[in-house]
């Protein structure tokens, strides 16, 4: 039997979310499969990296195809699953002999999945054992829609997926380690996970982590909802610091309450660079509400002695929650900001996720509104409406002098994991190549246009419509040069409308962002070598980004404090320069652009 394994990344303009993409899941999967003697090794695959990674919509429908296989197995997360949904629909109807299941967190009985008519079977919970009889009803020809996990399952049975080779390590990837499952806290706003903690042998995570420093791999997580609460957790830090010979640098989820000054020691030996932490909010009621708790004492002792060994503290907060209103939440920045750790803080709003307590009764929680669609985030409650949000977001960005969103990069590099990724417009034969071969494009794509060609540009606005239909979910970056004038709104909103998603993972997961520009999966930016142009659009059009092409020299001070977009050449700028532009942009090196400075001298 011929199985492929897929597992689509949380996309993005730059690329850099595709680096967290590792198939674990789907690796366990094949592992125990293979140890049931259900599955061979030569009997499945992974989808390519490259494509999983980097390949837009049609050239990961292509892969598929062109692998011919038997059954399709798709891990659905809240990032991935419209894309998913949509890759599936559309090769089920290509690939009559080919059968298309999915399991991951975002299969739960009720949720839309289940009427989307996109898969063939769906597996449900910890699907490791169900996906056993899946196989043997596919080979009796007896496949059935739905697939649910029995008794919790031994984890000492299961193999471990990079110690079974069923998952490479890789240098270009965090290694990702699961040791246990389960957890002694299940906030109401997550989906319910199995009962009290079960463990993988002890043995796996320090072989693993062997596995990554022989690999050369710099950072490897724990997946565990809980990594302290494991049974003699010290000598557990112990094994892995044995094992971690190169220093890879860990992370994974310990409560700083209850460390202490030994515990902290033998972390940082073991080369631990962050721990995350609940803090949810310093609201005793809020807590309370959705199953969490707050030791604001242990919480502060506890990060300064993890600070001491230079390990950072990352408390997860969330807004929205039951009885949090807008001046509670400011409580939260406050202590957030004495205790020195606004920065690091990973905020966002309350999720209300399948399967979840809250989701089934969002009411009684006071939640008014929450997206419908991933990331499923609330929007209103009793207590704060969508403005008290933005307000709170607003206020955490200016507390801490942090960017809650990373901006939206254009890419001029031609190619990412092989797909095109650049694709210079101004002549006609730019465009002809995108729509002739659909396959070849990457999963974000930077377009560039003279913003005088009007007559070109309403050309790629007629296009769009083909372009999409292949790729619906790619992220388009659309850069529009000139030296003459800032490109008209009735141009930039007809380029923007043509290729725009609304419904978009990308799009949603940025619905509270302070940007003034109203796209994100579509994003529309001016590029010129003017600076009294790049001036004029940043003070007149928020609805454009500005990149700036420098030349050989620094431009003025006044450009260079409102912040655009600087696009310079690495191979031809001299080095004072690039001393220069470093040094001016140190605190924001993420609006700093390579591209050939021919680009921006060269007409059509």
């Amino acid at each position: 039997m011929r199985v492929l394994c897929i597992q689509l990344p949380e996309q993005d303009a730059t690329g850099e979310a595709a680096r967290d993409n590792v198939p674990l899941a789907g690796s366990r999967l094949m592992a125990f499969a293979e140890s049931r003697g259900a599955l061979r090794r030569d009997d499945w695959a992974l989808l390519d990296e490259d494509t999983a990674d980097s390949g837009g919509d049609a050239a990961i429908a292509a892969a598929i195809l062109g692998a011919s296989p038997e059954l399709v197995v798709f891990t659905l997360f809240s990032h991935n699953i419209e894309r998913s949904l949509w890759i599936a629909k559309r090769l089920r109807a290509l690939m009559p002999a080919t059968h298309f299941v999915a399991g991951g967190p975002e299969v739960v009985q009720g949720m839309p999945v289940f009427k989307a008519h996109a898969f063939d079977a769906l597996i449900e919970g910890e699907w490791e054992e169900p996906f056993i009889g899946l196989l043997a009803d596919l080979s009796a020809r007896s496949l059935k829609p739905r697939y649910t996990a029995g008794a919790p399952l031994d984890l000492e049975t299961v193999p471990d997926p990079y110690l079974s080779g069923t998952l490479a390590v890789s240098p270009d990837k965090p290694v990702f380690i699961e040791s246990s499952r389960g957890s002694l806290v299940n906030p109401v706003f997550l989906g319910r996970r199995p009962a009290g903690l079960r463990y993988f042998p002890r043995d796996f995570a320090p072989r693993v982590l062997r596995l990554a420093s022989e690999g050369g791999v710099d950072e490897a997580r724990f997946v565990d909802p809980q990594l302290d609460a494991k049974p003699d957790f010290k000598s557990f830090v112990k094994a892995l610091a044995a094992a971690n010979e190169s220093g890879v640098g860990l992370s994974g989820h310990i409560d700083p309450a209850a460390v202490d000054d030994e515990l902290v020691g033998l972390l940082a030996d073991a080369a631990f660079m962050a721990v995350s932490a609940d803090l949810g909010s310093v609201n005793p009621k809020a807590l309370e509400a959705v199953g969490l708790r707050l030791d604001r004492e242990g919480l502060e002792r506890g990060a300064r002695l993890l600070w001491a060994q230079g390990i950072i503290v990352q408390p997860d907060v969330y807004l929205g929650l039951p009885h949090d209103s807008y001046e509670t939440t400011i409580e939260t920045f406050d202590f957030l900001g004495m205790a020195g750790m606004g920065q690091d803080t990973e905020l966002q709003p309350m999720p209300v996720a399948p399967g979840s307590m809250l989701r089934e009764d969002s009411a009684s929680y006071g939640v008014k509104e929450f997206l419908e669609r991933p990331p499923y985030w609330v929007v209103e409650t009793e207590w704060m409406d969508e403005d008290d949000l933005l307000d709170a977001m607003a206020d955490f960005e200016e507390s801490f002098d942090v960017a809650w969103g990373t901006p939206v990069t254009p890419c001029f590099s031609a190619e990412r994991g092989g797909f095109v990724a650049f694709a210079d417009l101004r002549s006609a034969a730019g465009l002809d190549a995108l729509l002739v071969s659909p396959e070849r494009l990457a999963s974000s794509v930077t377009l560039f246009l003279d913003a005088d060609d009007t007559e070109r540009a309403a050309r790629v606005v007629r296009a769009a419509r083909d372009l999409r239909k292949e790729n619906p979910y790619t992220l388009w970056q659309i850069v529009l040069h000139s030296n003459a004038g800032i490109p008209g709104t009735g141009l930039v909103d007809k380029l923007s409308d043509a290729f725009s998603m609304p419904e978009h993972y990308f799009e949603l997961s940025r619905i509270f962002s302070l940007d003034m520009q109203p796209d994100f999966q579509v994003r529309t930016f001016f590029a010129t070598s003017s600076e009294a142009l790049a001036l004029a659009a940043m003070r007149d059009r928020k609805d454009l980004e500005t990149v700036f092409a420098i030349g050989d020299a620094m431009p003025g001070a006044r450009l260079v404090e409102a912040l655009p977009f600087m696009a310079f050449d690495r191979e031809t700028a001299p080095f004072e320069l690039l001393y220069d532009l470093m040094s001016a942009y140190r605190v924001y090196p993420e609006l700093l652009l390579e591209a050939p400075r021919s680009l921006f001298s060269m007409k059509s």
